[in-house]
């Protein structure tokens, strides 16, 4: 048992201990991490390149008439002659260009006459004496690094004393020292000079050995042909012959002309002879004409010879033989079935007279048919050959044409392909990636192939353009020998014609198809939660990852569909093209009766995406209805309203009464506001026990437990009779009895009467008070975790003065004005699963404090 005074808050020291709330702050150190990088700076290192430039000057006399050879000339700077008008003396030049042939890699020195050249080492292998022509003693005069000439014994070459150098332009030689930027020339007995001061030529020397060009008394020819071109038997040739000298010496000489065959089959016939007297050099001789009428074998000649003193010079010449040769020859590819055509050119050549000349045209050596050419002298015809192939021929035509008395024959052999082959070679090959889009065309860009050899160099590929199955175009394709041939094929897709799946092109041969991925996904979301004045809104989105347009039916539909004012429901054909995303928007206005949470659906053909909304749930709690033991007066319900949504809203409480709906108030509250709401409602026609129940979001009226209650609703009100025990009605009327007869005895004596009536009433208060109570109050609290039954009962000696059963919520505190106003008096409380317990008092006292806890009934005085 437990006497300790309560507080004034009922609240025990174990159980209504009054927390405080601590926030601990956890601070975290910092730390900070700096990285230290060294940088090494490297000096930068000037690498000095040195440049070796090597060229070979050679030094020689002579004079070459005639243009430079295209060779050397380009790579050489043009000359100018001495003032002193020596002819013989020559610049000596350099090449300007590194001369780049493997065999002759050193740099010589290179002598120009007139412009013409004499090469050293530095020009081509044909061209090239094999000995260095600028020599000191027979060792050759070579450029070395930093452009001094030396011999190859490392002396260097000077005149005068001074060295020899190349010039600053890098193109002649030149003397340095205090008189340099004298050039070097060849003289007349072929030594390399300079001219002094006073203008008398010094010789450039090695060691004491004279510098010399040792070719400079030497005779050199070339020899041009000319007029040799088109000749045939019958006809007359004239051939031009023109001599150069271009070497030093003069010559005198005479030479013969021949006709050779080359093959030794034929005898050489002599054209004729000149006698060229006194031909100076870097002069020509000529040109002489040597004429011959050819004769018939003269077609073997296939070479001119020109015979000069012990030197042999020659022109290749072609003589045609006198016939009607064939000069072109062509055939067709034809495919199984086509005409093989072929096609020939004749031409007439030579004077000679041929007689009768025919072609012939043959086929696997069968002949077919045969012309007859009647041709003049360079007269030309062409004929055509038409032979119609079978599937009796074979893969290949040996075809032939001849011209029997000339003996000339073009043979070749034709394939001859199948037509199942043919077809087989065809093909198809789309290239892009169609990208198909509403109200646009889509393009499909193919090759179309032929692959092998295409019969006649070009072929026709007839083509067929499918979308998902059906003919969108047929053409002819012209495709030619080597390369594919583009084609585009285009069709516009509009609602009615999507999705696409596929596009193909067709050849006989091979084809190529392109399919059309299909990915469609659907979602949906609605606005959540929405306020009851708000419309519900779908928003649906659709997205496309395929390669095609779609046209998607979107069905989107609420799953109580007497929570909108529509029938629930609402559909939409939608159109999204490939990697497009659409959102299209569904909105439904809620009815007075909708719940406060709704199914979204939205469905396709292919899926089916649900989402849910909510609107605020206003929830009630402490539902009482006053005045139920005197109904005839009116009777109040009241509960406790809280908004545990996120948004303000306005909702309906209802109020019901024995299940019926009885009325109706429109509340409107914050996100966790609460309110206490009541209405006066007209009680029952008849005494009963009867449900009674607020709800909210237009649920039922059976929504929870925690929005109803049961009430004994006394109708014809309640006296006070009622309220009494069987003991305290007897004490009533005895006490009005003992006021009655005081009033008689004492009815002479006002005051008297007045001491006595005031002595009797409270006599009789205080015993009514003993009985029904009227004193002080019994204050219930529960402090168990739970709601609990409790039973208070008040007794003093007279009996039980006040007993009530009552349902109390965890932490719901009661009072009921029931102690007795004097005397000993006892409170007892009893719990359903915890012992009851009781504790006696001695009264008057204010208040008696009940509080129920897990360990244990506590009854005090407050």
């Amino acid at each position: 048992m437990k006497t300790n005074p309560l507080s004034h808050s009922l609240v025990s020291s174990d159980r209504y201990l009054s927390l405080q709330t601590c926030f601990r702050f956890r601070t975290h150190p910092g730390w900070t991490v700096f990285t230290r990088g060294t940088r090494t700076i490297l000096p930068a290192l000037t690498v000095l390149c040195v440049v070796l430039c090597g060229l070979v000057l050679g030094l020689g006399a002579g004079v070459t008439v005639g243009a430079a050879d295209s060779d050397t000339a380009g790579d050489l700077k043009s000359w100018g002659s001495l003032s002193d008008g020596n002819e013989t003396q020559t610049e000596i030049m350099l090449a300007e260009s590194t001369f780049d042939d493997s065999d002759y890699d050193d740099p010589d020195i290179v002598v120009t006459f007139h412009g013409n050249v004499i090469p050293g080492e530095q020009a081509s292998a044909e061209e090239t004496p094999v000995e260095p022509t600028i020599t000191a003693d027979g060792e050759p005069v070579r450029i070395f690094s930093g452009g001094v000439a030396k011999i190859e014994s490392d002396v260097p070459v000077t005149v005068d004393g001074d060295p020899v150098e190349i010039s600053n332009d890098g193109t002649t030689m030149v003397t340095s020292g205090e008189n340099g930027g004298q050039e070097l020339f060849v003289g007349d007995d072929g030594t390399i000079q300079a001219e002094d001061e006073n203008g008398d030529p010094v010789s450039a020397e090695a060691d004491g050995t004279l510098v010399e060009y040792e070719h400079y008394d030497e005779s050199e020819f070339v020899v041009e042909f000319d007029g040799t071109d088109n000749i045939s038997e019958g006809e007359r040739l004239s051939a031009n012959i023109e001599v150069t000298n271009v070497g030093y010496d003069d010559t005198e000489t005479g030479g013969k002309l021949y006709g050779v065959d080359t093959d030794g089959s034929y005898d050489n016939v002599r054209i004729g002879g000149v006698e060229m007297f006194n031909i100076p050099g870097g002069e020509s001789a000529g040109p002489e004409t040597f004429e011959r009428n050819l004769e018939e074998g003269d077609h073997q000649i296939d070479e001119l010879r020109f015979d000069l003193d012990s030197e042999q010079f020659t022109e290749s010449i072609n003589v045609t033989e006198a016939e009607i040769a064939i000069t072109e020859f062509e055939t067709n590819e034809p495919i199984e079935g086509e005409d093989l055509v072929v096609e020939a050119e004749f031409e007439r050549f030579g004077e000679l007279d041929l007689g009768y000349r025919e072609a012939t045209f043959s086929v696997d050596g069968e002949e077919q048919e045969s012309t007859a050419l009647n041709l003049v002298p360079t007269e030309t015809t062409s004929e055509e050959f038409v032979y119609e192939t079978s599937s009796d021929d074979g893969s290949a035509l040996d075809i032939e044409v001849e011209v029997p008395g000339d003996s000339n024959v073009e043979r070749t052999d034709v394939p001859l392909v199948s037509q199942e082959e043919h077809n087989e070679s065809m093909s198809a090959n789309i290239t892009n990636e169609p990208a198909a889009n509403l109200s646009e065309e889509l393009e499909v860009e193919t090759e179309i192939d032929y692959h092998g050899d295409v019969p006649d160099g070009e072929t026709v590929v007839p083509t067929t353009f499918l979308v998902d199955g059906s003919v969108a175009n047929e053409t002819n394709v012209t495709v030619e020998d080597g390369a594919p041939t583009d084609v585009t094929f285009a069709t516009e897709l509009d609602e009615d014609t999507v999705p696409v799946t596929s596009v193909t092109v067709e050849t006989p041969g091979r084809s190529d198809t392109v399919e059309f991925a299909r990915a469609v996904t659907t979602d949906v979301s609605v606005n959540d939660p929405f306020a009851s004045n708000e419309s519900l809104e779908a928003i649906v989105e659709i997205e496309n990852d395929g390669d095609t347009p779609e046209v998607v039916n979107v069905t989107v539909s609420v799953d109580d569909p007497a929570s909108v004012k529509s029938d629930g429901s609402e559909s939409r054909e939608l159109s999204v093209n490939a990697s497009e995303t659409i959102e299209a928007e569904f909105t439904f206005e809620p009815t007075d009766h909708a719940s406060s949470q709704i199914e979204v659906t939205a469905e396709t053909d292919d899926s089916s995406e649900t989402a849910t909304t909510n609107r605020p749930m206003f929830k009630i709690e402490t539902v009482e209805l006053e005045g139920a033991d005197d109904a005839g007066s009116g009777l109040t319900m009241s509960g406790n309203v809280t908004n545990t949504g996120e948004i303000p809203d306005t909702q309906t409480i209802q109020f019901t009464l024995d299940g019926e709906l009885v009325t109706e108030k429109n509340v409107t509250l914050d996100p966790d506001e609460s309110e206490t709401v009541s209405a006066d409602i007209d009680p029952p026609e008849e005494d009963g026990e009867y449900g009674f129940g607020m709800t909210a979001n237009n649920e039922t009226a059976t929504a929870g437990e925690s929005a109803e209650g049961s009430a004994e609703i006394n109708v014809s009100g309640t006296s006070l009779l009622d309220r009494l025990s069987s003991l305290a009605l007897p004490l009533l009327l005895l006490g009005l009895l003992v006021i009655g007869v005081i009033a008689l005895k004492y009815r002479d004596d006002p005051q008297a009467f007045k001491r006595r009536i005031a002595t009797a009433k409270s006599t009789v208060q205080s015993t009514v008070q003993g009985v029904v109570g009227g004193g002080g109050s019994v204050i219930v609290e529960n402090g168990l975790p739970r709601d609990s039954t409790v039973r208070i009962q008040v007794k003093d000696a007279n009996g039980v003065v006040f007993q009530e059963d009552l349902q109390l919520a965890d932490g719901e505190q009661r009072e009921f004005p029931s102690l007795p106003d004097g005397g000993q008096f006892e409170v007892g409380v009893g719990v359903d699963d915890v012992a009851s317990h009781s504790e006696v008092f001695q009264g008057p006292i204010d208040s008696v404090g009940v509080v129920l806890q897990p360990d244990g009934i506590t009854i005090a005085e407050l």
